[in-house]
């Protein structure tokens, strides 16, 4: 598993996307039909989850170019509470094979111009 570290992140504040590419042995992996999942945890508790075909209260992750194992993180407003959060980058194939590529940490500062 290859490590990752999300920028620092303002709480509340637009994220900008960034693109992944997923390369098992130098060869891109097949995204078709598969499901992109970012989970942020703190001490085992989930927080926020970032996914494609997000539901309700989740944060929105893109398949770009599947046959090219590319996904976005969306553009997003990020308002979880300030802390640094653990997070893996799971991606579960069509034919349901599941593994986790990267993980890492990412902090989230509180603001001080808010709306809360």
């Amino acid at each position: 598993m290859e490590t990752y570290n999300f920028p620092d992140h303002l709480r509340g504040d637009t994220f900008d996307a960034i693109i992944f590419e997923v390369l098992v042995n130098s060869v891109a992996l097949n995204l078709t039909g598969a499901t992109v999942r970012i989970d942020l945890r703190k001490n085992g508790e989930l927080y926020y989850r970032l996914k494609n075909n997000p539901g309700t209260g989740e944060g929105s992750i893109t398949v770009t170019d599947a046959a090219a194992g590319k996904f976005r993180v969306d553009e997003q407003i990020i308002d979880i509470p300030g802390n640094v959060y653990s997070h893996d980058i799971e991606i579960t194939l069509a034919s349901g094979r599941k593994k986790t590529y990267a993980g890492g940490s990412w902090t989230i500062r509180e603001d001080v111009t808010h709306d809360r």
